[in-house]
């Protein structure tokens, strides 16, 4: 009977934990080699947390392991020597030379020891296998006191300390008691088969220009805080209850995850849907409250879209974290169950950033959160899927060429925005995709998202999107929860390329793919000019009777010569359309094998050519300048009447806002 009361007294919690939200699996999706229990305490006023973490860790591996390497990343934000704040004075745009000793953030292990083993505390030593900077943190070697055979489990329990930062990078604090703890526990690096085959600790140092990457396991946390916080977390909280001393503990359970994210905050304003079977949870301050709609429209249409072209969404929940303007740097990010988002007060609804924003962060749960590639070494293999589907996604929601901008008669979409981002950096050649994000010092978002989504768009444009999502659905479903490397979606790429196309267009699709990611090669292709002549006929001094004796007057016009010669300016060669159009309204395609750097087209008859377009579809979509695939003779007034009646409308504006003002 108690236990009867206590549900009814807790009714919307009963219902969340049982209902609305069960975390627990009947069947494992992963090999859970990695599983933490921890219970904490936040000082909300001191910006500290005190924790109980146990680990139980498999050694998945065929060798014998002699210790145990963990992230410990909030040390990156304990100075500016640190591997991830050295060289620079300011993170997002905002200084960092100003902060007081509180201000900055660390964590330590107070305590470690192996379940009926030794104590191993005494044994903890920072290393540095990717810089050797001897000032970094970021990465603990915990020596055993025993081996950990093949196959063995090994059980720790630690206390740690951590003080959150005043955000400097996503983790940390704000004023009003906002708080993100992301990376924020001492976590077990990977122990994978590398690059060259080799089993290895695959432990990076926290480097500015990389994201994370950590084993499946399941997460239960227990987290004391202040009631007068509103808390959000990886996960479904499955346990709640009131302290006697003004504290709440509540306790979130998540399955087959890498990681664990949580956010508190006073003023977050709860907004709770559904879609199917996925509880959605949004936390928003209220002067951002007029996105809700938005926000939750977003993630619905990216749960039914992703789940239509790429595979089911397992986990029960998910999280929209949006957190107020003065802790925008914490937002715009994606961790397992949650994400953060970012807006700003007021959007007009022809602006569909966030929402786009929204959508990208989402689609992280199926590349970063489900596959689990190595953000840090494969960066492509996530952000270059996930942008590719956000475009997708947006378009599809909003329609497009007006999916992110529809606004006075301005429009354009996520996938030209995009491109764009590609095809606009002062040197696309600058540099290859296939590299660890620590080696890129400029271009890596123009690269590893907007390069990579691009390629992806040209290969759906020349195979076709059923095709296209036959790739993406048989290499998540044969890959989800395993880690794979980029070989493994090689694989699979040539595999259903070469089933569906056959085996020249598959290998076609492989080939131009591998040099995309590979190479620095660019595509460009450019209509060099158009030629019309006359035809005249034959004139001069001809044999009549043996000897030069008929004389034939020049002028008399028999047809048109017409000529048109393109050009392959870069390295990348596509099979191509070429459509020339004539004078009397009439067109022809041409295909072109793409491969000569000069290549003519030539007519004789009685109609003059007026224009030619190389890729008249926009299928080649890496085509570094869209405008020099087409030109005319004879140029269209009307566009240009159009733009200059819109600039003559914005010159109009600006002046009355002067008048105005004056």
């Amino acid at each position: 009977m108690k236990n009867i009361w206590t549900c009814f007294l807790l009714l919307p919690f009963c219902l969340s934990a049982n209902g609305q939200c069960d975390p627990y699996f009947e069947t494992p999706f992963s090999i859970r080699n990695a599983n933490y229990n921890i219970s904490l305490s936040l000082d909300h006023e001191a910006k500290k947390i005190a924790a109980r973490e146990t680990l139980t860790w498999t050694n998945t591996s065929p060798d014998t392991l002699h210790e145990i390497r963990f992230y410990m990343y909030l040390n990156s934000f304990k100075n500016s020597e640190s591997t991830f704040l050295k060289g620079t004075n300011s993170i997002f745009g905002r200084p960092i030379t100003d902060r007081r000793a509180e201000e900055w953030g660390w964590i330590n292990i107070d305590s470690i020891g192996r379940e009926g083993g030794a104590e191993l505390t005494s044994g903890l030593r920072y290393i540095q296998p990717d810089d050797g900077n001897e000032m970094d943190q970021s990465v603990l070697q915990v020596p055993l006191d025993q081996p950990l055979m093949p196959g063995a489990t090994v059980v720790l329990h630690m206390k740690f300390t951590a003080k959150m930062p005043r955000i400097i990078a996503r983790a940390g604090y704000s004023k009003d008691d906002y708080f993100l703890f992301v990376h924020w526990f001492p976590q077990a690096g990977v122990y994978q088969v590398n690059m060259d085959g080799k089993w290895g600790w695959n432990c990076h140092q926290f480097n500015r220009r990389t994201e994370f990457f950590a084993d499946f396991g399941v997460y239960d946390v227990e987290i004391t805080a202040s009631e007068h916080l509103v808390l959000g977390a990886s996960g479904c909280m499955v346990e709640e209850h009131e302290n006697n001393n003004g504290t709440i503990t509540r306790r979130y359970h998540v399955e087959d995850v890498i990681d664990f994210a949580w956010t508190a905050y006073p003023y977050f304003e709860e907004h709770v849907a559904r879609w199917e079977n996925v509880r959605i949870r949004l936390l928003i301050p209220p002067e951002h409250c007029m996105m809700a709609e938005r926000y939750i429209g977003a993630i619905k249409h990216s749960l039914a879209y992703l789940t239509e072209h790429v595979g089911p969404y397992p986990y029960p929940t998910i999280t929209i974290v949006d957190p107020p303007l003065h802790a925008l740097n914490s937002g715009l990010m994606e961790y397992p169950t949650l994400i953060t988002a970012g807006t700003f007060y007021h959007t007009p609804l022809g602006l569909h950033n966030s929402e786009a924003l929204a959508a990208h962060e989402f689609s992280h749960q199926y590349f970063m959160a489900m596959v689990a590639s190595n953000e840090k070494e494969e960066a492509w293999l996530d952000e270059g899927f996930v942008t590719f589907f956000e475009d997708r996604i947006v378009d599809h929601a909003y329609g497009k060429k007006k999916s992110l901008v529809n606004i006075f008669g301005y429009h354009f979409d996520s996938r030209e925005r995009t491109r764009h981002e590609y095809t606009g950096l002062p040197n696309p050649k600058v540099g290859i995709i296939a590299r660890p994000s620590w080696e890129f010092m400029e271009a890596r978002k123009g690269l590893i998202y907007a390069k990579t989504a691009t390629s992806f768009q040209t290969m759906q444009n020349l195979v076709g999107e059923e095709v296209m999502d036959k790739i993406i659905k048989t290499y998540f479903e044969r890959w989800k929860f395993k880690h794979p490397k980029a070989p493994d979606f090689f694989a699979v790429l040539h595999e259903v390329a070469t089933k569906e196309l056959g085996k020249e267009m598959g290998n076609m699709i492989y080939n131009i793919f591998r040099e995309c990611i590979y190479t620095t090669d660019i595509c460009d292709y450019k209509v060099g000019h158009i030629y019309n002549g006359n035809i005249l006929a034959p004139y001069g001094v001809f044999d009549k009777n043996g000897v030069a004796d008929e004389y034939k007057k020049a002028g008399t016009i028999t047809g048109t010569r017409s000529e048109v010669v393109c050009y392959r300016i870069g390295e990348m060669i596509f099979p191509l359309d070429v459509e020339i159009v004539f004078d009397d309204g009439s067109s022809i395609i041409e295909k072109w094998d793409g491969v000569a750097r000069r290549k003519s087209f030539n007519y004789e008859g009685h109609k003059k050519i007026i224009s030619a377009h190389i890729d008249p579809q926009q299928k080649i979509w890496l085509d570094q300048d869209l405008n020099n695939n087409s030109l005319t003779i004879k140029p269209k007034r009307s566009p240009l009447a159009k733009y200059a009646a819109k600039a003559i409308f914005w010159v109009q504006n600006a002046m009355q806002a002067v008048g105005f003002l004056m």
